[in-house]
């Protein structure tokens, strides 16, 4: 099962939207009442990769440079892609593209998204915590001085 990343078209704008509803509606929907989607045809798409298996379009990553750190600002696999371990794939190779920058990975997970556990399964630790965020990292932690 070969697992690829590309970069994502305006073409793949509608297969986002749908992607972001089906992974994040219900999450979104149990914190706050409602869901409002943030892919539309004006969405940037610099740093946003489509997952491919075999071929076919399975989820995305979006990934964003910051000075101390590289940011997942979306992670989402497609339902019927689940649990076969192409997200942990996609997710290890964000953080080797961040190592090897010299640089950690961070994202953060609202608090209704059972994913919090699949994040600290591969490696990931939360470092801050909102009434709606997990925040985590691949940093260390660091003894207080």
């Amino acid at each position: 099962m070969p697992i690829d990343l590309r970069a994502a078209l305006a073409a793949d704008v509608d297969f986002l939207a749908r992607l972001e509803d089906l992974c994040m509606r219900a999450y979104a929907t149990a914190l706050w009442g409602g869901y409002r989607g943030s892919f539309d045809a004006t969405s940037p798409l610099a740093g946003v990769r489509i997952v491919t298996v075999a071929g076919g379009d399975a989820g995305c990553l979006a990934t964003e440079p910051r000075a101390d750190h590289v940011w997942v600002s979306k992670l989402y696999i497609h339902p019927d892609h689940q649990r076969r371990g192409i997200g942990a794939i996609v997710l290890h190779r964000a953080i080797a593209e961040a190592r090897a920058q010299a640089l950690p990975l961070r994202l953060s997970v609202l608090v209704t998204n059972p994913a919090q556990a699949f994040y600290r399964r591969e490696g990931l630790r939360a470092y801050q915590h909102t009434p709606e965020r997990v925040f985590m990292t691949t940093e260390p932690e660091t003894a207080p001085v």
